[in-house]
């Protein structure tokens, strides 16, 4: 089971790959026409490429080796060390006469003056852009640290002092951009002015869905008035009189920007000369997931690509869609009652259409279904976080939460349900491992084992405290000193793992580790690969009948039921 859901959620990986996804979503007929989501350019040694981001190293190489020296010039500000990765990936290597320069920018996480030099560089660059050119644009997910030009009235440091003070009052992501926009001379559409009136394509990997955000990437590429609206959202969080004159002056710009470009928006307040276009999402993933699940025998039902929520809540709607699953399949509940269960799921909410294309019955079963689902989960930190990620804890929730539905409900104990859940970059939170495996006795084996610790150590205590009392031999007592000191330790040791312990230290990492000698670990091949993409994390849900010969007494639990075979 492990080998197969590991095998579904690599198969997700490699699919939205840039290897892998550039030739399905870009067409070049080997002579002079480029296609890019049925939109065709004449090239001619006319092709600019401009990106930031790690998505964007392989994006560019595998770009520019499909169209070879049609591409002109090119420039990829790329996270530091991410050269070095590269390297240790050959898929990723640039050509020997590449016309791309890849520049590593950016200090822990945040832009630095290296950052700003070359991307105002770059902008430079795209104003001698002429109508005949191209500008393609290529953006990873969260470049706020590369994507970094200030307008020239300010410093880095007074643009990053407004945003950190808007973060600290818990402004709203979009205030946040509003602000960002109105500082930036390459944020907010000024990419596009700069380059206008060349023709540019925008390409973007994205954990949202297939259709491009406006924000996506820093939104370089899209319309924004900046109007006075950034100084309003100082005003109301009180923040005016906290910034330097030159930003309170450049805020309150009243009279926009007008350039050429702005002459050529359609009725959407979007450029008619720029092509926004999703490479790769978490849906990509789903669909080479499903192609995997029928590889292997099994029945995929693709369900939300782009879930949101809290850890926890993803855990118990998960648990909720299994059992649904499985109580209908036995004819215990009814379409509309599975309907009315999951249509406002905060993490995978189903229509009534959606309901009766996936509402199992036997001739769907096969060997087994299997639920193919994505998104971000976000975690809760305590004060002192340990290792972990989204993944691990999520499936160690939602082994808690399934144990309960199990009690809930005993018929769902006649079948297997497994989770996976993985991270397309391969790395899931700050441990190495991508994920991991959930399953019904996975936590709550533990707490046997603990109590036989507790048991064994009051055995010991009481024990060294009798020879004590007795007036016994110092040698003797001090081997049940011993014997206490190791048994405590021992009692120590589960009661480390014990999952609510777990979950409360965001610690889900070391209960892996020590659980089946990290066996429950989800563990993909090449990891240097996959540290190259992230469009979200992928999830699996696997439900099977137990498949076996006997006449299922090997299943039987305490309670007389068929009990999950993990």
């Amino acid at each position: 089971i492990r080998r197969d859901l590991g095998a579904i959620i690599e198969a997700g990986i490699k699919c939205v790959q840039p290897s892998a996804i550039l030739p399905k979503k870009i067409k070049y007929d080997g002579r002079a026409t480029l296609t890019i989501k049925d939109v065709k350019y004449r090239i001619n040694n006319n092709v600019h490429i401009i990106g930031w981001g790690k998505e964007a190293v392989m994006t560019s190489t595998t770009f520019e080796r499909m169209l070879g020296k049609q591409v002109k010039r090119g420039f990829m500000v790329v996270p530091r060390r991410s050269i070095s990765l590269m390297w240790s990936y050959p898929a990723a290597f640039p050509k020997l006469d590449s016309r791309i320069t890849f520049i590593e920018a950016g200090t822990d996480g945040q832009p630095d003056e290296k950052t700003v030099e070359i991307t105002r560089k770059i902008a430079n660059y795209c104003k001698r852009l002429k109508k005949c050119d191209l500008l393609i644009v290529m953006l990873s997910r969260d470049v706020d640290d590369l994507l970094c030009c200030p307008r020239d009235t300010i410093t880095l440091k007074n643009k990053l002092r407004v945003l950190n003070r808007l973060k600290a009052t818990n402004a709203t992501p979009e205030e946040i951009n509003i602000v960002r926009n109105k500082l930036s001379a390459i944020r907010g559409g000024d990419l596009a002015r700069q380059a206008y009136p060349a023709k540019v394509v925008t390409l973007v990997m994205s954990d949202v869905s297939a259709e491009p955000s406006e924000q996506l990437g820093g939104g370089p590429c899209v319309y924004d008035p900046k109007n006075r609206r950034a100084l309003a959202i100082l005003a109301k969080y009180e923040l005016v009189d906290k910034v330097s004159q030159s930003v309170r002056e450049l805020l309150g710009e009243f009279n926009p920007r007008i350039s050429a470009a702005d002459g050529r928006l359609d009725e959407r307040k979007r450029y008619k000369f720029v092509q926004q276009c999703v490479l790769a999402c978490n849906d990509d993933a789903l669909e080479g997931m499903a192609t995997q699940v029928l590889k292997l025998g099994l029945s995929p039902i693709r369900l939300n690509p782009t879930g949101a929520g809290t850890v926890d809540e993803f855990a118990q709607e998960y648990a909720k869609i299994a059992s649904l699953m499985i109580l209908a399949a036995e004819g215990k509940i009814t379409k509309l009652e599975m309907y009315e269960q999951m249509k406002e799921s905060p993490v995978c909410p189903l229509t009534d259409r959606q309901v009766w294309e996936m509402f199992p019955t036997g001739d769907k079963w096969g060997l087994g279904l299997c639920l193919v689902l994505g998104g971000r989960p976000t975690v809760r930190l305590g004060v002192r976080p340990g290792k972990g990620g989204p993944n691990q804890e999520l499936a160690l929730r939602f082994a808690l939460y399934w144990y309960t539905r199990t009690r809930q409900y005993p018929i769902l104990r006649g079948y297997t349900v497994w989770f996976a859940g993985g991270s397309s970059r391969g790395k899931d939170g700050n441990t190495g491992a991508a994920g991991a495996f959930g399953y019904r006795s996975l936590a709550t084996d533990v707490h046997p084992e603990y109590e036989k610790a507790c048991n064994v150590h009051r055995a010991a205590l009481l024990e060294w405290r009798r020879l004590i009392e007795g007036k016994h031999g110092e040698s003797e007592i001090a081997e049940a000193g011993r014997a206490v000191r190791d048994t405590e330790e021992m009692r120590e040791r589960y009661a480390t793992v014990l999952p609510e312990r777990i979950l409360q230290e965001n610690n889900a990492n070391l209960f892996f580790s020590c659980v089946n000698k990290g066996d429950e670990l989800l563990q993909l091949k090449g990891a240097d690969y996959y540290a190259l993409a992230d469009i979200g994390d992928l999830h699996v849900i696997r439900i099977a009948r137990y498949q076996c010969n006997c006449s299922g007494a090997c299943h039987v639990d305490e309670d007389g039921i068929r009990a999950d075979r993990d």
